[in-house]
């Protein structure tokens, strides 16, 4: 086999690596390197001889230990079994380069795109080989594609809104990842409603929708000289994180902090956490995406359509007027 001779690696290690099989890295980085020289990509090619369908859908989530994520796939899969389709997921223990090939080796018949970001290499490549996707959750400006997401901007609004109509004034943002385009809209749409508020400041901090770089973050906000005395965070991840890191440094949640977050994952609701957040339609978020991409594939020459769901604040118990 050609790729193992160039290599310098056994036919087995091929496929051990083609497979998502233990693989030393060094290893691993030769084969990939002479499958992308050879565009390698043998089931994709029978089945393009043959014209026929693969049947698979292809799910792309950065961060599977978010449990925004599993709601959604739980979401897409009943409408993938109603037309008789499977999934297959590509996650972050995947390189781009792997998970491209692994997509590409089952021949998905196309792809549900959840975590783009800007300049996102994966989905632009996808398109360059003539994979059919739609963007879920997160868009990309002029991405030829069709693309569906919660209501950002009022997500941010109605954050601010909460909080400066509680009397808060020293408020803080903990930021989603950088480059994400929930991050990005959340952010300025929250940023203008506390600046058009008399006396009130905005103290920002990085989270990248992360909960240990949150509780980090929130961990030295709070050890500042004048703390603020309610945040907003980009997800329920890190509100999650906040909250923990209010316990550990003594500041009672909400008579101290007020801590809203956004999305409204099933844990949110728990009467531990009980946590006032933005809700988004997850679920639905997830049936259009697959809708969006059923159709384009029945229908290749559609306009590409772009939906924005809507989203709404949910008071629960960490939010209260400042002391």
């Amino acid at each position: 086999m050609q790729i193992a001779r160039e290599a310098g690696v056994a036919q087995s290690t091929v496929s051990r690596v083609l497979n998502g099989g233990s693989v030393a890295p060094e290893t691993r980085r030769r084969v990939l390197d002479v499958v992308a020289k050879y565009d390698f990509q043998p089931s994709q090619a029978a089945r393009s001889l043959v014209g026929a369908r693969s049947g698979l859908i292809g799910v792309v989530i950065r961060d599977l230990t978010n449990p925004f994520y599993p709601v959604m796939v739980k979401a897409m899969e009943p409408v993938l079994h109603q037309h008789g389709l499977r999934l297959s997921l590509v996650t972050d223990v995947m390189s781009d380069e792997e998970g491209l090939a692994l997509l590409r080796r089952e021949g998905v018949d196309g792809v549900v795109f959840t975590s783009a970001v800007e300049h996102e290499p994966l989905a632009h490549r996808m398109l360059a080989h003539g994979i059919p996707l739609v963007l879920c959750h997160r868009t990309l400006k002029d991405f030829p594609a069709d693309q569906v997401e919660a209501d950002n901007p009022t997500a941010g609004a109605l954050a601010a809104a909460h909080l400066l109509d509680l009397g808060h004034r020293r408020i803080g943002m903990v930021r989603g990842l950088a480059g994400a385009s929930t991050a990005q809209q959340r952010a300025l749409a929250f940023r203008r409603k506390v600046a058009a508020t008399q006396g009130a400041t905005l103290t920002e901090t990085d989270g990248a929708y992360d909960y240990a770089t949150a509780y980090e973050a929130v961990r030295a906000l709070l050890a500042s000289a004048e703390p603020p005395t309610a945040l907003f965070c980009h997800n329920d991840v890190m509100a999650y994180a906040a909250l923990n890191a209010a316990a550990a440094a003594g500041v009672a949640v909400p008579a101290e902090l007020s801590v809203v977050g956004c999305d409204d994952v099933p844990l949110s609701a728990w009467e531990r956490i009980d946590l006032t957040t933005v809700r988004q339609p997850l679920e639905r978020i997830a049936r259009v995406g697959v809708e969006l991409l059923l159709d384009r594939l029945e229908s290749p020459d559609l306009p590409h359509r772009h939906e924005v769901l809507p989203v709404e604040l949910v008071l629960r118990s960490t939010t209260a007027p400042p002391a």
